[in-house]
């Protein structure tokens, strides 16, 4: 019971809006997209017996996602999508812009989750009741959104600052090390390509790609994939649409004993125990 709602706004930013009610448990899946959009997803979930849970995500449509929405859920809320070419071109103009864009670049993909506060929830609740049904009320949705972007972003720039996390690395070394990454993360059901080969694609040495992927990405490069090809096998069972056997196989595991011990050492629970909470 309720709506969902989409709004293409006039700055190029897109906009689905949500108020509902569930009468049943649901799973939200988005699939992996092959065109690259930023999303800035504010929630608000309310249960049967009162108790709000509110949340900021941000992401992008090159990672699948899933999440669930128990039964009697009242949710509100608010998706903000917009390109890669459009935060570069918003950033442009800022200070801060090419840190920013550097620090997003490094981290994708990127998963920013936390509570959210009541300035958030001011700004929600406005877009919210704004109807955009005329050029007034239109202005005012583009004005809230605006000001929700600029809050995550200055609050995400505002963490780079206070960590000092910026990366001393060029824009150059930063391109390669992208390229590396993404051939390691293309394919789960084959072994990850060596560190040679990464290196070439990176046209740099072994050891100096080893030192930059750790800087880039926090872990070795071993490491990184594994944690993918976990996070890829959770969402797989999670979908209902694998049985362990066949997650293991689609993620090139010899054996599921094999298959196991990798997902508790991540999970520090078995695959079977993720298969049998869904029924």
């Amino acid at each position: 019971m309720g709506y969902i709602k989409y709004v293409n706004l006039m700055n190029g930013l897109q906009l689905l809006i949500y108020d509902y009610s569930t009468v049943q448990d649901i799973i939200y899946y988005r699939k992996k997209s092959e065109k690259e959009f930023y999303v800035l997803r504010l929630d608000d979930f309310t249960d049967k017996d009162g108790i709000s849970k509110s949340s900021v995500f941000f992401g992008n449509t090159a990672q699948e996602w899933y999440y669930m929405a128990g039964a009697n859920t009242h949710l509100r809320q608010i998706n903000i999508i917009f390109s890669k070419k459009w935060l570069e071109d918003y950033l442009s103009n800022e200070e801060t812009g090419e840190m920013l864009n550097n620090y997003l670049s490094l981290k994708t993909p990127l998963v920013v989750y936390e509570l959210m506060d009541t300035e958030y929830k001011r700004l929600m609740n406005e877009a919210i009741q704004t109807k955009n049904e005329r050029q007034f009320e239109s202005m005012v949705l583009q004005n809230r959104t605006a000001l929700i972007l600029e809050r995550f972003f200055s609050r995400v720039y505002k963490g780079i600052a206070n960590e000092n996390n910026a990366l001393k690395i060029s824009s150059r070394e930063l391109h390669s090390i992208k390229q590396a990454e993404t051939e390691l993360l293309k394919d789960f059901s084959h072994h990850p390509p060596a560190i040679a080969q990464l290196a070439r694609i990176a046209a740099m040495s072994p050891s100096k790609l080893k030192i930059l992927f750790k800087e880039v990405f926090g872990l070795p490069v071993n490491q990184y994939y594994q944690k993918h090809r976990m996070n890829k096998a959770k969402a797989m069972l999670l979908s209902k649409k694998y049985s362990v056997r066949e997650a293991a196989n689609e993620l090139g595991f010899s054996s599921v004993s094999s298959f196991n011990k990798a997902f508790y050492k991540i999970f520090d629970e078995l695959p079977s125990e993720i298969a049998i909470s869904l029924k």
